[in-house]
């Protein structure tokens, strides 16, 4: 994996967060996989009161695609930044095995193993891709840190 980070975050330095960005992607992907992907992690600072941290977005062809943005909240704690990062990991695991598509014909709609979305009435909290990343953000996040103690 070909990781780049733009900006910086306030409260991690770049090279834990590049360190937990390929652990995360060796955990997840298999090495065949992962030796394709295309990483840009950027760091911003979001508006107040918004209820985003970071998210995941692949370039091109939504196809298994191999080239991924990942923008997180630059004033995210370390330990909030570290868990963001897994979280849209298993994002970007999940567009680049083709487990989950963005659709846009005939209407926007989001594609989780087969299975169609409507993407404006789908409850983010019980999307099916958003609970598989929310179970994976602690397990891979703790993996890191003990990773890191050894």
């Amino acid at each position: 994996m070909f990781i780049e980070i733009v900006g910086r975050s306030v409260k991690t330095p770049s090279c834990v967060v590049e360190k937990a960005a390929e652990f995360y992607g060796e955990y997840l992907l298999h090495k065949r996989l992962s030796d394709y992907i295309n990483l840009t992690i950027e760091f911003e600072k979001f508006p107040r009161g918004s209820n985003d941290y970071a998210y995941c977005d692949y370039i091109g062809d939504n196809h298994k695609p191999k080239d991924f943005i990942i923008t997180v909240e630059r004033r995210l704690c370390k330990r909030e930044t570290l868990l963001a990062l897994a979280h849209e990991m298993t994002h970007l695991a999940q567009y680049a095995k083709g487990e989950l598509k963005d659709l846009f014909r005939p209407v926007r709609m989001t594609k989780w193993k087969g299975e169609k979305f409507d993407a404006e009435t789908v409850d983010y909290w019980s999307a099916p891709w958003e609970r598989e990343a929310r179970g994976m953000e602690m397990e891979l996040y703790v993996k890191f840190c003990e990773s890191q103690k050894e």
